[in-house]
């Protein structure tokens, strides 16, 4: 189903919890995964800044990027939503497009910070 259209609401699947589940369990340690998912926010926040200024064939580079990225972290709304947008390749209309990615890239953010709290861990930055 699309993102468009996902008439389950705007909570549905923002974060695979299984996906989830896995990093804490490879990788044993919940601030390395506060990590992980820390990177990808901020990559994933210049990426989409830097959509306005990008041409066609970079901004569908950018939209493969962010697809892969969240794919691997469970962030499965914005994953369709950037491949959504790669499809569009020309007809992506940027400042909606922006505006999409930076709203989906907040829920999940909120998703992986309640997922961080219930285990311990934070994405705030550790002193």
């Amino acid at each position: 189903m699309s993102y468009f259209t996902d008439p389950a609401g705007p909570t549905t699947n923002v974060l695979d919890v299984g996906v989830f589940q896995e990093l804490l369990e490879s990788l044993t340690h919940a601030a390395t995964v506060a990590a992980i998912y820390r990177k990808f926010l901020e990559n994933a926040t210049g990426f989409i800044g830097e959509l306005r200024d990008q041409d066609v064939a970079a901004r569908t580079e950018t939209f493969h990027t962010l697809k892969g990225s969240a794919a691997m972290l469970g962030a499965n709304r914005m994953a369709a939503l950037a491949a959504t947008l790669q499809e569009q390749g020309a007809a992506v209309q940027v400042a909606a497009a922006t505006e999409q990615l930076t709203d989906e890239l907040e829920k999940f953010r909120e998703a992986v910070a309640s997922k961080l709290l219930a285990v311990g861990a934070s994405l705030d930055t550790p002193r």
